[in-house]
This record gives structure tokens, C-alpha cells and sequence, in this order.
């Protein structure tokens, strides 16, 4: 009826759309789990019911890899986005939101500008910090010359190592004592 030949290739043909069908199936983006919407939030974690929220919203997304990476620095471009993203989301479904749900958003901007204003008023005062010690380590370098500031530094390590050394031969004599008494 078929030759061996045609019959492989029929055979090949079926086990080639067995395999297609499982691999298109089984990837992430078809039989997704409800259970991990993004593969690094675990479904026990605090803030997973609000991440969920806002993804079936499209007002946040993963990243291409289905990773999320909540513990990671926001820049003011992905603040900017998500802002924009709520803004459309809730001129599109101005029937699904009410007064509650505005006035928890509005609270939820002034709390986070407030922290903003103060995390960027700490940031400052770190940068001040920073300049400042910069401007004594310059200080320091002109008064004692640069040729006395690295021999400065030699011998505050050589007095370091000399300091262990004495403690590590303190403690092995003290040792002595109390071993051979």
C-alpha cells in the first residue's frame, strides 16, 4: 500500500506537528501558570496581588527574559511610563473606577512624592558630604606635599602591621606564661 519511504516521511510529518503543537503549547506565553505571573515573584509574596493588579492592567510589564525584578532601582523613565500608563488606564475604564479608588491613588502620589523630595534631599546632602571630604583629602595632599602624603600612608600601614604583630606576640607570650607556669 505505502512504500518504506513514503511511510517514513508520513511518520516524520506527524511526529514534526506532535512536536510543534507540544513546544507552542507548553512555552510560557501559552500555558502560563497563574501562579507565577513573572518567573521571579513567587505567589507568596507580599506584593504579588498588586503587581498581578496592575499586569492584567497593563499598567506595569515584565521585562523580555518573564522577569520582573521588583527589587531593582526605578529610573525616572519607568516612573514617567508607569504615570502615563495609569493616566490612559483610567481614562479608558472611567466606569470601573470610583471615588475611593481616586482618592487611594491620589494619597499613593503624595506619599511617594514625599519620599522622592526626601530621598533626593538625602542624596544631596551625601553629595555634600562627599565633596567635602574630597576637598580635605586635597587639602590634606597640598599642605603635606605629595611626596609626604605617600609616606604618610606608608606609615600609617607599616604601623598597622607593626600594632598586629605586637598584639599577635603579646597574645602568643601571654599563651607561653600561662602554658609553662
Amino acid at each position: 500500500m505505502f512504500k518504506s519511504g513514503k511511510l517514513v516521511k508520513i511518520s516524520l510529518s506527524f511526529v514534526l506537528i506532535f512536536g510543534l503543537a507540544i513546544s507552542v503549547f507548553f512555552t510560557a506565553g501559552y500555558a502560563q501558570d497563574d501562579e507565577e505571573m513573572f518567573s521571579d515573584v513567587p505567589s507568596d509574596h507580599w506584593a504579588y496581588q498588586d503587581i498581578q493588579y496592575l499586569s492584567e492592567r497593563g499598567i506595569i510589564t515584565g521585562l523580555p527574559g518573564g522577569t520582573y525584578e521588583g527589587g531593582e532601582a526605578i529610573t525616572r523613565y519607568q516612573v514617567a511610563t508607569l504615570v502615563a500608563r495609569t493616566v490612559r488606564y483610567l481614562q479608558n475604564n472611567a466606569g470601573s473606577t470610583n471615588q475611593q479608588d481616586l482618592s487611594t491613588l491620589e494619597d499613593l502620589v503624595y506619599k511617594l512624592s514625599e519620599r522622592v523630595d526626601s530621598t533626593s534631599q538625602t542624596s544631596s546632602q551625601l553629595q555634600d558630604r562627599v565633596n567635602n571630604l574630597e576637598a580635605q583629602v586635597q587639602e590634606l595632599r597640598a599642605s603635606s606635599g605629595p611626596e609626604n602624603y605617600d609616606q604618610l600612608v606608608k606609615r600609617s600601614q607599616n604601623n598597622f602591621i607593626l600594632g598586629v604583630t605586637g598584639v599577635v606576640l603579646g597574645a602568643g607570650a601571654l599563651a607561653w606564661t600561662l602554658l609553662f607556669q
